[in-house]
């Protein structure tokens, strides 16, 4: 038997040659190069593939003189160590905390220095002091005996008192100056005490003050201690949470079973073989050509392969900031792409690709419908009449139940709990069935988990059913604000409340969330109410004004903005690629990282203003964009600011090559809505057949409050109104103003100034027309600092004793008719 030669890769220590990121996965190509093969039968294996791998679609290509003769693929556990791989910071050397000896205050040294000598002094004057004293006693001592001397002299009989005397007085003498000696030394002494005591005194309390103030610096110091070692304890809690979320982090993507990809390589001979698994039909080892006279030396045997494989935990999803300028008119669109990297795998220096295409085609294994003869008869007499009976066929409805319940089913997927995370070591707990039940529980959460998020991922904006897209928008207007709230409270104070939420806006769509606004759109000063470009320039659409004939426009020297590298875009049929710049790094996260893809910009924005003020008496401004560049703009969601003023986030609709799409941007405050109640006129005529009729009359006021001198140019208003429609022949409605409407006929001139000035005259234009269902519209053009009313009146005619009330099928509302 022929020796197997075995060698083992990590997928980690290989080369990424690519990535392509599809909406709903990832195709990566890895490369092993100058692989040393022996002659006779190798074994390649490569180790560690993200479990999310569609086994499936791995493909293993190469160049070299060998042929590939098998290839299998098994998922095993996980041989790596998670400490080898992430060893523990924990056990680093921390930062030594100081242990700095603060010598107490208490203990400071009295007897040093010059206190030490004052009292030593001391003692030896004390000293001095006792010998005076004894020198003294002895004196007086002395002169008692002497006393006592002459007086025992003085009784005997036959003493020579002369002498007796003489030598009484020169005796006493001697004790008198050694008295007078010790009095005047000890006077003496006392005061050298004193002045001691004094010095002695007053080294004390300089010691005590001294003491004091090292007290008060040992107290500070230790403060400052105690301050730093808190921040020490802070920084290092800090560093132990940042510790524990990186290491959550990678737990998450720590894989519990990886797939594992043994490659057969035959040096012996050079027959083509398959690499593709159960299957002899694909040739995708090219082996070069080799003269007849060539010897190959077999020290020299070397390979190229290159894996390829499909995972599902990686994918992108388009990202958009819109930024409109109303004094330009111009737009320019930000095309971001969030790469998402859910996998085990961490891909470096690699070149990433985007693809618009989903990879997967989910009729591939459905037969192409074939349509059912729809026969029909008629019903027998007296059955119950079904109106739906010639609308759809039984197998029509079937066909398209079956279909929507196919495009909602999602792709069956492991748990991630399954195949990620770190082993729990709690041998004890798992012996006794504890770490089992404990590992149900956390599979049954991330699967919930992991279907909930698999719901919110990039497929719903390639081709999500319209169901899932009207939910999602209908989910997103109800937590979105309308932007009214923030350019009103613009209008009315420097320093508003925070916005309201609202409505959705009718005929657009959803409204945008304002409860973020920069400074340009709360805090703006102005009656822009736009952001500080609009207020700046006079108004929404204000032009910029023309300089003087003396003045000159100073060109200011700016700095050189950061941009972002734009990546190559490139269409292949039906699909759309993009590469990005440079080599870029894809590790695993939990969050999305942002590439630029490319930067645009949209000249000719049109805004145009819709009032329905039977429902709500505001303004809603919409900008209508055309994709003029030769890309397709992807659904997705947008951050979109206008003149400088962050609005909110909406979504962008798909919009082709060439094609326009409209985005609403909430309330205009700066337009004055006005809607009274209607005025009635009742009355009655006829002889024989008595009709009660009503007439009424309606007014919608419109006030643009720009600033005209500030160069503000005319807005234009679509204004939508109605009149009740008629069901039955007895009840009629008619129209008196404005005068010569009627169904599908032209527009006729309506309008009149709310001011009877001359300057209000020149207010604008608006034309009226009449469509079905009694709706009224009417095209206005109106220009800043002026005011129309359009007038709206109609009568209504009923038979005497009858009264009219609305059908109980209301049908549709405006905002359904035009969705």
């Amino acid at each position: 038997m022929d020796t197997v030669h075995k060698q083992e890769y990590k997928v980690r220590d290989l080369t990424t040659r690519s990535v392509t990121l599809f909406p709903s996965r990832a195709q990566v190509v890895r490369e092993l190069k100058d692989v040393s093969l022996k002659p006779g039968v190798n074994e390649i294996t490569v180790i560690g593939l993200t479990p999310t791998v569609d086994e499936h679609s791995i493909k293993v290509e190469g160049t070299g003189l060998a042929v590939i003769s098998n290839i299998t693929v098994e998922l095993q556990s996980n041989r790596d160590i998670y400490e080898d791989i992430y060893p523990d910071s924990d056990n680093d050397s921390d930062e030594t905390s100081d242990e700095e000896q603060i010598l107490d205050p208490n203990a400071t040294q009295e007897d040093a220095g010059e206190l030490k000598q004052v009292r030593q002094q001391l003692v030896a004057l004390r000293d001095e002091q006792t010998r005076a004293k004894e020198s003294l006693a002895s004196a007086e001592n002395r002169l008692k005996i002497l006393d006592a001397y002459g007086k025992h002299m003085a009784e005997e009989d036959g003493t020579d008192i002369v002498g007796s005397l003489d030598k009484y007085r020169s005796e006493r003498k001697k004790v008198f100056h050694d008295h007078m000696a010790g009095v005047k030394e000890s006077r003496d002494i006392l005061l050298r005490i004193e002045d001691a005591t004094k010095f002695e005194a007053r080294l004390v309390a300089e010691a005590a003050k001294a003491q004091r103030k090292a007290v008060k610096a040992w107290l500070k110091a230790q403060k400052a201690k105690q301050t730093e070692q808190t921040k020490k304890d802070r920084r290092k809690a800090e560093q132990q949470k940042e510790k524990a979320r990186i290491r959550t982090e990678r737990e998450k993507f720590w894989p519990r079973q990886c797939y594992a990809v043994c490659i057969t390589l035959d040096a012996t001979s050079f027959t083509p073989m398959s690499s593709r698994r159960n299957s002899v039909s694909s040739d995708l080892v090219k082996v070069p050509v080799v003269g007849s006279d060539d010897a190959v030396d077999p020290s020299q045997l070397t390979c190229d392969l290159v894996l390829s494989y499909v995972t599902t935990a990686a994918f992108w999803s388009p990202s958009y900031d819109l930024q409109l300028s109303t004094t330009t008119n111009k737009a320019t669109l930000c095309f971001d792409a969030q790469l998402t990297n859910k996998t085990s795998e961490t891909w470096s220096n690699c070149k990433i690709v985007l693809s618009t295409s989903q990879a997967s085609f989910s009729g591939i294994a459905d037969a192409i419908p074939t349509l059912a003869p729809w026969r029909i008869k008629l019903a027998i007499r007296g059955t119950v009449r079904d109106n739906t009976a010639l609308l759809a066929s039984r197998e029509e409805l079937r066909e398209k139940e079956s279909w929507q319940a196919q495009r909602k089913q999602l792709p069956p997927q492991q748990s991630r709990n399954a195949l990620f995370g770190r082993p729990q070591q709690n041998a004890w707990g798992a012996s006794h069935g504890w770490g089992g039940q404990q590992q149900q529980l956390q599979q049954q959460q991330l699967q919930q988990q992991s279907q909930q998020s698999q719901q919110s991922t990039a497929a719903e904006v390639f081709g999500a059913p319209e169901e899932v897209l009207r939910k999602k928008a209908a989910k997103s207007a109800n937590m979105m604000a309308v932007a009214s709230s923030s350019f009103a409270s613009n209008a009315r104070s420097a320093f508003p409340p925070p916005p309201a939420p609202s409505a959705p806006v009718p005929g657009g769509g959803p409204a945008l969330h304002a409860s973020v606004a920069t400074s340009g759109g709360l805090f703006g000063v102005g009656g822009g109410g736009f952001g500080s470009h609009a207020s700046r320039g006079g108004g929404l659409f204000a032009a910029r004004p023309d300089l003087a004939d003396d003045e000159t426009e100073v060109n200011v020297d700016v700095e050189p903005e950061l941009d972002f590298e734009e990546s190559a875009m490139e269409e292949t049929g039906l699909t759309t690629t993009y590469d990005l710049s440079n080599s870029k790094t894809l590790a695993p996260r939990s969050t999305a990282s942002k590439q630029r893809v490319v930067r645009l910009t949209l000249p000719d924005v049109v805004f145009s203003h819709t009032v329905v003020a039977k429902y709500r008496p505001v303004a809603y401004l919409k900008a209508r964009l055309r994709n003029i560049s030769k890309m397709t703009l992807l659904r997705g969601p947008t951050g979109l600011t206008l003149d400088g003023a962050f609005m909110g986030r909406t979504n962008l609709p798909r919009c082709s090559p060439g094609d326009s799409f409209s985005l609403s941007l909430g309330v205009d405050p700066a337009v004055k809505v006005l809607y009274p109640k209607p005025e009635v006129r009742r009355g009655t005529t006829g002889i024989f057949k008595v009709e009660n009729s009503g007439v009424y009359t309606r007014a919608i006021t419109l006030i643009n409050t720009r600033s005209s001198t500030g160069g503000g140019k005319a807005i234009r208003l679509l204004v939508h109104d109605q009149i009740p429609v008629s069901e039955d022949e007895r009840l009629k409605v008619e129209i008196l103003q404005p005068k010569g409407l009627s169904v599908g006929g032209g527009g006729v001139g309506a309008g009149a100034p709310t001011r009877d000035g001359k300057e209000d005259r020149d207010w604008g234009t608006a034309v009226a027309s009449l469509k079905k269902e009694g709706e009224v519209s009417w095209d206005v053009s109106l220009k800043a600092g002026r005011g129309v009313r359009l007038g709206l009146e109609y009568v209504v005619a009923l038979p005497g004793g009858e009264h009219a009330v609305q059908c109980q099928d209301v049908g549709k509302t405006w905002t359904q008719m035009h969705e």
